[in-house]
């Protein structure tokens, strides 16, 4: 019983008078483009999914009584048509294709269950007539939140990010591993605190100057090669 009432206070927290925040600010636009074809994939190798968490698991609230519940993409993270049938990993990858799309990247999601190999990755992209693969390796994404004050939760991410290209294979990768306190906003809901976070850790992630470096390499490269026909 107590399991329910927590539950219920969650979803009424949850589902309050504010309204979710608009697509456009849960997308990550990192401030520089590619003038390249780009495949995007996220993998989900979390350790609680592996130990029976559904993939749809994304965190843990602290509902009346302080029982946890735990929350998923359908409950916290579906403000777009479509976003209840999705996983995690799906959310994600349809929330940064969004954005690089918006910002003028030629983007294509790619689902891959594992890392691929080189060669895999080079075959996929010939296929795909992509030049680059983008993927983010999955460790850890997981908040946890009290519904019962405002103040502040933990959002704990653990993320190996991987760039391949069709002809030069792995150009980049990095593991990014941190604990983020994030500070309610009193006038926000529970759901639009987190968007947030999620977003500004997508952001994170894709403006990284070392990226930023390989990508835009490449696109030079590509621009040169074509002034040079001409």
């Amino acid at each position: 019983m107590y399991k329910s009432l927590a539950m219920a206070f969650a979803i009424f927290i949850l589902t309050g008078c504010v309204s979710p925040i608009p697509l456009h600010e849960q997308t990550p636009s990192p401030e520089y483009k590619n003038e390249q074809p780009i495949l995007i994939s996220v993998i989900d190798n979390r350790k609680k999914v592996k130990e029976g968490k559904p993939e749809t698991f994304v965190g843990r609230a602290h509902a009346t009584f302080g029982i946890p519940v735990d929350w998923s993409v359908e409950q916290i993270l579906a403000t777009d048509k479509g976003d209840k049938e999705l996983t995690l990993t799906q959310w994600l990858q349809k929330r940064i294709v969004k954005g690089l799309t918006e910002k003028g990247w030629q983007v294509t999601p790619v689902d891959f269950k594992t890392v691929p190999t080189e060669t895999i990755a080079s075959y996929t992209l010939t296929e795909q007539e992509s030049q680059q693969l983008l993927v983010l390796n999955l460790q850890e994404w997981f908040f946890s939140i009290n519904l019962n004050w405002v103040s502040s939760f933990n959002f704990d991410t653990h993320v190996d990010t991987y760039l391949f290209d069709k002809e030069a294979g792995l150009t980049y990768q990095k593991t990014t591993q941190e604990r983020d306190v994030i500070e309610e906003q009193g006038s926000e809901s529970p759901q639009n605190n987190i968007l947030r976070a999620y977003h500004d850790q997508l952001l994170q992630l894709l403006s990284d100057p070392a990226l930023k470096a390989q990508i835009q390499q490449k696109s030079q490269t590509k621009i040169a090669d074509t002034s040079t026909t001409l």
